[in-house]
């Protein structure tokens, strides 16, 4: 597997675009996991060399914008598209759709579906297995598992540390976790983090350790986040690589 981090930022960070990622592997369909905040999804793409019009299965974690906006710019480009994902973050996208472009509502892209999926269960998607978690943030979310070929990679979505999390990374090849700051930000800081149900550099790297993860890389960092701190918390809970990756990384399993 091949995995681009398209956006590694929180809503406000202003050198990362919003969380999105581009998985391809031999034989498979290229699968995107979450679509960024808006259209900076077709700049993401477009400077890794990969042409937007291939993204034909997307996996939406939850209903935020900063992970369904990009699905404007996906239906606009009258191509097939299938959307997964809980029923909420579903109806949200066709919403947010619905009321940003009410002309094109009805008209655009017709070849849209929508596959909602249950925590628990586990679907083949365009060649990958994909199972999904029900994990804890302020709207209904599910962590991602995706295996193919032996490999297997992990995303926590946004959410609290929780069993679930541990289960989704279960001796996981790659384990990408939220994480929006560092305990060494201050209580201030992390109280605002848990209070937006998002753990901490910390967290992310005890849900690592406790799930034999190999490997750990840290996204959705908030606008004030040092990446240097919060790799330092991480690799102190760890024992695994750890990463904190910019937009456009590429990690191969």
């Amino acid at each position: 597997m091949r995995i681009y981090a398209l956006g590694t930022g929180a809503p406000l960070a202003p050198e990362r675009a919003t969380l999105g990622l581009y998985v391809e592997a031999p034989g498979c369909d290229p699968l995107l996991l979450d679509a960024c905040g808006g259209f900076e999804i077709i700049r993401q793409l477009t400077a890794l060399g990969i042409d937007p019009m291939s993204v034909r299965n997307v996996v939406l974690t939850h209903g935020h914008g900063d992970h369904i906006g990009g699905i404007m710019a996906l239906r606009i480009r009258q191509v097939p598209i299938c959307l997964y994902g809980p029923r909420d973050a579903l109806s949200a996208a066709r919403e947010l759709f619905r009321l940003t472009y009410p002309h094109l509502e009805g008209r655009a892209n017709p070849k849209v579906t929508e596959q909602p999926v249950l925590p628990g269960r586990s679907y083949l998607i365009g060649g990958f297995r994909v199972e999904f978690f029900a994990v804890r943030h302020r709207v209904p979310t599910y962590a991602v598992r995706v295996e193919q070929g032996g490999r297997v990679l992990a995303y926590s979505a946004d959410s609290l540390a929780c069993e679930a999390l541990i289960e989704c990374a279960r001796d996981a090849d790659l384990f990408l976790c939220d994480a929006l700051c560092a305990e060494a930000d201050g209580s201030e800081v992390v109280d605002r983090a848990h209070l937006l149900m998002h753990p901490t550099a910390r967290e992310a790297g005890a849900l690592a350790q406790a799930a034999s993860a190999r490997s750990l890389a840290l996204v959705h960092l908030a606008r004030y986040a040092s990446p240097a701190t919060m790799l330092e918390e991480a690799r102190g809970v760890f024992a695994g690589s750890v990463t904190v990756p910019d937009d456009l990384s590429l990690f191969k399993l």
